[in-house]
């Protein structure tokens, strides 16, 4: 059977789709949080396939992208797990998630479970109840993050970080000043926001700098 064959073709048609319309690398950590499955073997082998029409050079370029991020993410999983074992508080946690975002996604909690249920095997239950512990602070974190996204002021700062440019970015600010024009919202940039790939952590960097900036012109 065909890789493209083991995919939902609806499926595999958006998220190829979506991939393709990203315009730089600064995209790509958003993409992958909201359509996991542009990580899995499955899309990679598909994409693949259709990659190899000599007119697919948009394609290619993407997938490399991909491919980068995936080899990254497979490097960063066992330091983040040594991580997460390590924290014995909730800020600790918070810390690890700030640094390592994989450590809120569901793939990341499966090989958590995996491993708590092979410690209680092996007659290790505190361990292994240690490491479930985690996996509730965690999700925890995970759903205040979601949800406050979908505040009014987490809809702001999304969209003034991921305005196409300066000048669009500034129009956000001036539209959604009250909510914009506010401590949380430049603690939550500095803080909570994380860039994830070199382009994206650049990109926020230059958003932090442009919010702190026109707070200060605000309030002169």
């Amino acid at each position: 059977m065909s890789a493209e064959l083991t995919l939902p073709s609806d499926a595999f048609q958006s998220a190829l789709m979506r991939l393709l319309a990203l315009p730089d690398r600064a995209g790509l950590a958003a993409l992958v949080e909201d359509a996991p499955l542009v990580l899995s073997d499955e899309f990679l082998a598909a994409a693949q396939q259709v990659a190899q029409d000599p007119a697919a050079a948009a394609l290619r370029e993407r997938l490399d992208w991909l491919i980068a991020l995936r080899q990254q993410a497979d490097q960063d999983v066992p330091a983040a797990f040594q991580a997460v074992l390590a924290a014995t508080t909730l800020e600790e946690l918070r810390q690890v998630a700030d640094r390592w975002p994989l450590t809120l996604n569901d793939a990341f909690a499966e090989v958590v479970e995996h491993l708590a249920q092979q410690f209680a095997d092996a007659g290790q239950q505190e361990v292994a109840d240690g490491l479930r512990q985690r996996l509730v602070a965690l999700a925890q974190l995970r759903f205040y993050r979601e949800t406050w996204t979908e505040t009014p002021q987490g809809k702001a700062i999304f969209a003034f970080l991921n305005a196409d440019d300066d000048a669009a970015a500034l129009s956000v600010f001036h539209a959604r000043r009250d909510l914009l024009d506010h401590p949380e919202a430049q603690r939550t940039l500095d803080e909570v926001i994380q860039g994830g790939d070199p382009e994206s952590q650049q990109r926020l960097e230059r958003r932090r700098v442009l919010l702190r900036y026109l707070r200060g012109e605000e309030h002169a």
